[in-house]
């Protein structure tokens, strides 16, 4: 059975609008829905909290205490949505049992997909395959952010994860949230992102060490841009700027690329494109 599916590129939203655009695509879908990927921004830094965990944890990271939050409906750790792209797929229940049963699947090709397009560019990219996960019953005993944790199948470049995504099953269908971490924040300035990391150039990378390009430099306050006049505090990839960081890295992809925001929207649409049709097979609507 071929299914239809749409792509949705959102503007910055608050955290609230958001979670219910996600909320609202899975509740009301229906056998005759398209299978919808959204990628979207946040208008201003928040956190969005794992399904079963407490605004309270956020005390144990410097820095959160008045952040804006929300709850998504996905499990997981808490994620500081600033200098990332966040991305959901919804995939309505047909009653054919596609999917069901197969929680890690998606996630799975999904990372994979990605991390043979980061090689590609030059990043030494791989799944964890190693869990921080706890046997206790106390949610509560993992690290509070999610990037702060390791499953399995987290994406990571070098020892930093810089994708994790998690799901959310009912009766109307499956959602899966994920986030791209592209630039550490300056209210977590420990978590290095996609762009805070040097590539490294090669066939073989395994085995060489990743250097992050902000180590050694305390972030005090907003990342520092250039070529454009941003108006401090303000996140740049939260009003839709072009321009993700100054740092400039290895030589190969043209570097103008590897900054702009249109550039890693495509290119992670792509791979969601091609995820998903691991799974089902798809025709895409224009």
């Amino acid at each position: 059975m071929e299914r239809r599916g749409v792509v949705v590129v959102d503007p910055p939203l608050s955290g609230i609008i958001n979670m219910e655009k996600d909320d609202a695509l899975l509740a009301n879908a229906t056998p005759d829905s398209p299978i919808v990927v959204r990628l979207y921004r946040w208008s201003e830094p928040t956190l969005s909290l794992g399904h079963f965990q407490e605004i309270e944890g956020r005390s144990e990271v410097a820095g959160l205490e008045n952040a804006s939050w929300v709850r998504r409906r996905t499990g997981g750790g808490a994620i500081l949505h600033d200098f990332e792209l966040t991305y959901s797929v919804v995939i309505p229940d047909v009653g054919d049992k596609v999917l069901k049963g197969h929680s890690e699947s998606l996630y799975r090709s999904v990372h994979l997909t990605l991390a043979d397009e980061l090689r590609r560019l030059g990043w030494d990219a791989n799944l964890s395959e190693e869990c921080t996960c706890s046997t206790s019953p106390n949610r509560n005993s993992e690290p509070f952010l999610c990037f702060s944790r390791r499953s399995p199948v987290d994406l990571l470049v070098g020892p930093y994860k810089i994708m994790g995504s998690a799901q959310r099953r009912t009766s109307k269908g499956l959602l899966q949230h994920g986030s791209l971490l592209l630039r550490h924040s300056p209210l977590t300035p420990g978590l290095a992102g996609l762009l805070d990391i040097e590539r490294t150039r090669g066939a073989d990378m395994r085995g060489e060490s990743t250097r992050v390009v902000f180590a050694g430099r305390r972030v005090a306050g907003p990342v520092e841009m250039t070529s454009t006049d941003v108006p401090a505090g303000q996140s740049v990839i939260d009003r839709g700027e072009e321009l993700l960081a100054t740092e400039s890295v290895h030589s190969g992809q043209h570097e103008s690329d590897l900054h702009s925001l249109s550039f890693w929207v495509e290119l992670l649409t792509s791979v969601l494109k091609r995820s998903v049709e691991t799974e089902v097979r798809c025709r895409w609507e224009s």
